[in-house]
């Protein structure tokens, strides 16, 4: 699957036994007692308009007290823009203990994929320039990042760095708001543990090896090559009736939701049987022939790919879906979703991030499953427009200038649930009235994370978040 891991999220189990940092089949602490384990979550803040903001990680160094450990020192590509509110293991490995201050990225190859005015709406490309190139042949381009709060590595102990790469304020756009390509990277990263929210997996997605039910786990072949062992317990959802003993292993790909453990293993909250299809393409709608009515094909921006549909990433592909009968939802956290809200060949929208399954012969690409996928959406609140119904549980209009703000020609509607958490920097303290309050004259800057479902009465699109964040405002 080419660069799924970081397209989801940037989430990376700081140390990578997916990048090539740890090893294969999941890294197992050694018995150094002076040794303990990092991983590495992240994601980013971002413009509304870029649909991809490819950049290479050849390296992450950390500088400690008495240590210089590389958490990644084999290239990576990674699309920061695709890690919109969500994350996917991207590192695990071994360090020494030790009191971390800062990270060093070294980053290059940047190219940046964006809409631009139209309809139906375009995507132009730009290869990106550094403003502070450090070398040159590939121009590469090195970023020192310090941690709020050290990262204390404890002997035999794990810790996570979760990173944020602020696309708003890295890309420099001309006095009309265009993006010239010019690239100043901002980035953030913080100390987390695996059970934080910034420090959980939300998305990752890969293929069953096989399955140990006597062992609670299954190995999971993963992006770039990588494996991991997924244990499950009896707190684990499954959809659509699977339990671990059901999931089929002769092909077909598996999405999951969970915690890093010590032995850089993922214990899966959520295991999600998407396909037994043996290629999937995923992304963005952009247009839906026709635009009401059962949909005929589907145009989209395709920033995952997997099974042999690899030469279609970073692409526009339009998909006949005529004769696709199976859609599905992706259950994570889903129960409370009004049941006005359904997702069918009637109710795709432009702007929703789609999972299709399908084969693939020769280079045409067959339809067969239709997902749909959580997303992050930035804006800012529409002051006075939050709603609190009891609790978290409510609304609040959210201006977007991406495809979904284009859709609608308006705010999008969020309806928040008892079980949306809200965040305001690094904390989770924030309530709906708190966002009520503090957006009660003045537009706040959001980005909620949660599906985005079509209203069965208004037609409109509604996103129904899992998470909210109130970010900081763009200089």
């Amino acid at each position: 699957m080419k660069r799924f891991l970081v397209l989801s999220a940037l989430v990376a189990l700081c140390g990578l036994s997916l990048v090539g940092c740890g090893g294969g089949s999941g890294t197992t602490l050694s018995s150094n007692p002076q040794e303990g384990a990092v991983f590495v979550t992240g994601e980013d803040a971002p413009l509304p308009s870029v649909v991809s903001l490819n950049l290479t990680i050849n390296s992450i160094t950390l500088t400690g007290a008495s240590n210089s450990p590389q958490l990644v020192s084999s290239p990576i590509t990674v699309d920061f823009a695709r890690l919109v509110g969500l994350r996917a293991p991207l590192a695990f490995n071994e360090v020494p203990a030790d009191t971390y201050t800062k990270a060093t990225f070294v980053l290059s190859s940047p190219v940046i994929n964006y809409i631009s005015a139209g309809t139906p709406p375009q995507v132009t490309t730009l290869n990106g320039t550094f403003t502070n190139p450090t070398s040159t042949n590939p121009p590469t381009t090195s970023v020192v990042v310090t941690f709020p709060t050290p990262m204390v590595v404890g002997a035999s102990g794990l810790a996570g760095m979760h990173t944020e790469f602020d696309i708003r304020q890295s890309l420099a756009v001309d006095g009309s708001g265009q993006i010239t390509g010019v690239i100043n990277p901002v980035m953030f990263i913080e100390a987390v543990k695996a059970t934080n929210p910034e420090g959980q997996i939300t998305d990752l997605t890969g293929t069953i090896v096989s399955v140990n039910v006597a062992g609670n786990s299954f190995l999971m072949q993963g992006p770039f090559g990588h494996q991991f062992t997924v244990d499950v317990d009896g707190n684990t959802n499954y959809n659509a009736g699977f339990t671990l003993a059901t999931l089929p292993t002769s092909g077909g790909f598996v999405s999951l939701q969970g915690t890093v453990q010590m032995d850089g293993s993922i214990l899966a909250s959520d295991v999600e049987f998407v396909t037994t299809d043996l290629a999937f393409i995923s992304g963005r709608i952009l247009v839906l022939n026709p635009t009401t009515g059962p949909v005929q094909t589907v145009t989209l921006w395709v920033g995952e790919t997997g099974g042999g549909t690899s030469s279609m990433v970073d692409t526009v592909q339009t998909v006949d879906v005529s004769g696709v009968s199976n859609y599905a939802i992706c259950f994570f956290n889903n129960s409370w979703f009004s049941p006005n809200n359904l997702f069918g060949n009637s109710s795709l929208l432009v702007g929703q991030r789609i999972f299709i399954g399908g084969s693939v012969s020769g280079s045409s690409f067959t339809a067969g499953f239709i997902s749909l996928r959580r997303q992050g959406v930035y804006g800012l609140t529409v002051p006075g427009s939050v709603t609190v119904t009891s609790g978290n549980a409510g609304s609040f209009q959210l201006s977007n200038s991406g495809l979904l703000g284009y859709a609608l020609g308006g705010p999008l509607t969020v309806n928040t649930g008892a079980g949306t958490v809200f965040f305001q920097g690094n904390s989770n303290t924030l309530t709906l009235t708190d966002l009520q309050t503090a957006s009660a004259t003045v537009a706040v800057p959001v980005l909620a994370r949660g599906l985005v479902l079509k209203d069965s009465t208004s037609g409109d699109p509604v996103l129904w978040a899992h998470r909210v964040r109130e970010v900081e405002a763009a200089p």
